[in-house]
């Protein structure tokens, strides 16, 4: 089956993944990798008017959830993103191979519901993966960080509780978790009405 093509539009914000070669992590540590994140999200914002919500580093892969402007379809900007991060990673490790396994998948979000959804899935996975007991002691994310300034006012935050952080650290079903999972597969955000664990 070929793969579906992304629905560009600015009027909705996306979930994007990309993860780095092999599933192996970045070249490099992590604390070294945050800094060109952020120099290459700033970047992005200024170069194409990427508007973002939250981004999340992991040491083999990103979690961002974005907005593009009228001007630019996402494409400009995240080949823009990737190609710097690249980039500036091979350059600081001394390396010339592919730092991302392929191109990044993005997935659509029309409704603010799944926003809240994902923008917990999004926060969470520090947590999911072991690393930190609860969201607001990873370093690594938009949450915890003033390193970039993120968007946080507008429709899409209507279904997030004002108490977000209690909010954050309150861990998913592991069937709504897995049914986020699979929705963030697709181009455009569905959760399934019922999850089938194989």
């Amino acid at each position: 089956m070929p793969k579906k093509k992304i629905i560009y539009t600015h009027e909705h914000p996306y979930h994007v993944m990309a993860r780095s070669n092999n599933k192996e992590w970045f070249y490099l540590p992590i604390e070294i990798c945050w800094p060109i994140f952020i120099a290459a999200l700033k970047a992005t914002k200024q170069k194409y008017g990427l508007g973002i919500y939250e981004f999340v580093l992991m040491d083999n892969h990103y979690h961002m959830i974005c907005q593009c402007s009228e001007k630019h379809k996402l494409g400009e900007a995240m080949n823009f993103l990737q190609k710097t991060t690249s980039n500036a990673i091979n350059k600081k490790a001394n390396r010339i191979n592919h730092v991302y396994g392929g191109p990044y998948k993005a997935t659509l979000i029309r409704e603010p519901s799944h926003f809240a959804e994902i923008f917990k899935y999004v926060a969470r996975n520090p947590v999911k993966a072991g690393i930190t007991p609860i969201v607001e002691k990873y370093k690594y994310s938009t949450i915890n960080s003033a390193d970039i300034t993120v968007l946080t006012d507008d429709e899409w935050f209507a279904d997030i509780p004002v108490n977000r952080t209690e909010w954050l650290n309150i861990p998913f079903e592991e069937e709504k978790y897995i049914s986020i999972q699979r929705a963030l597969k697709r181009t455009e955000f569905k959760l399934a009405k019922r999850t089938r664990f194989d």
